[in-house]
């Protein structure tokens, strides 16, 4: 199989030598054709680094992760290509297992899933995950950070969905992909490492509350606010739940936390509006 790599980055210097190497380590080199870097207007090395590391670099043709997405589509030239994030610390195994998903018809897209690499939050998303699994439709953990994809399908659905807070473009194409009769496989048990802190996984949530109503209108949900409310107040008890099964204490208090940044973000939004 003959791939191209794409990856969208803004001011990922901190993160990104320790993620190219890894890539380039992971995947043979006789099986990629071209390696992409989108960035996004960086001010800090990103550009550099990626270069050194063999990736050609385009501008972002807009701004943030839908038209990052979107404009390495346009320089794709092999009927796979692979996504990654700058933050994503590729799992060994994710060569010799993601791809081969692929090779039943219907499959469109295929993924690993990612773990934080704080050992508390790595239990909340293994939590998560293992939910995820038993789900008989899962929804969740369907990522563009060590993702593999068809390029004729995704060509055909119009390529990455449009979202100003860059949040949700995974959903919207998930649920494009599944609307379309197409599937999007996911390996639970080829896990990368997403090197955040605690501190940065409350700033994504909040991010991700911020954009709730945006992304939620785009898939055709409703009551945004009151689920995240709702989630809010159980939160404690989720919480309790993940700390017993999975025997990490910090989870009690990490989980509502985490519940509550978002809520945070869904709040300020909804006041905004």
């Amino acid at each position: 199989m003959k791939v191209d790599l794409v990856m969208w980055a803004k001011n990922g210097a901190r993160t990104l030598p320790q993620v190219l190497k890894r890539i380039n380590e992971v995947i043979p080199g006789e099986n990629v054709v071209n390696r992409i870097v989108v960035d996004d207007a960086s001010n800090d090395n990103t550009v550099q680094i990626a270069e050194a590391y063999g990736w050609k670099v385009i501008a972002n043709e807009g701004s943030g992760i839908s038209d990052g997405a979107n404009t390495a589509l346009k320089h794709v030239e092999t009927d796979f290509f692979a996504s990654f994030e700058q933050d994503v610390l590729l799992s060994w195994a994710w060569w010799s297992r993601i791809p081969r998903l692929l090779r039943t018809k219907k499959v469109a897209i295929a993924s690993g899933v990612r773990l934080p690499s704080v050992a508390c939050l790595q239990s909340i998303n293994e939590f998560a995950i293992e939910r995820s699994a038993r789900s008989p439709s899962p929804e969740y953990f369907r990522t563009l950070d060590n993702t593999i994809y068809k390029t004729k399908t995704i060509r055909h659905l119009g390529g990455f969905s449009s979202l100003k807070g860059s949040v949700g473009v995974d959903s919207a194409l998930r649920q494009r992909i599944y609307e379309c009769g197409f599937e999007w496989k996911v390996d639970y048990t080829v896990r990368s490492v997403h090197l955040k802190s605690f501190l940065d996984e409350l700033k994504t949530q909040y991010w991700y509350g911020s954009n709730a109503r945006e992304v939620a209108a785009t898939l055709g949900r409703k009551r945004v606010f009151l689920k995240s409310f709702a989630k809010l107040l159980f939160s404690p008890m989720r919480g309790f739940e993940i700390a017993i099964k999975k025997g990490n204490v910090q989870a009690m208090f990490m989980y509502p936390a985490l519940r509550l940044a978002n809520f945070i973000g869904v709040f300020n939004c909804h006041c905004k509006s």
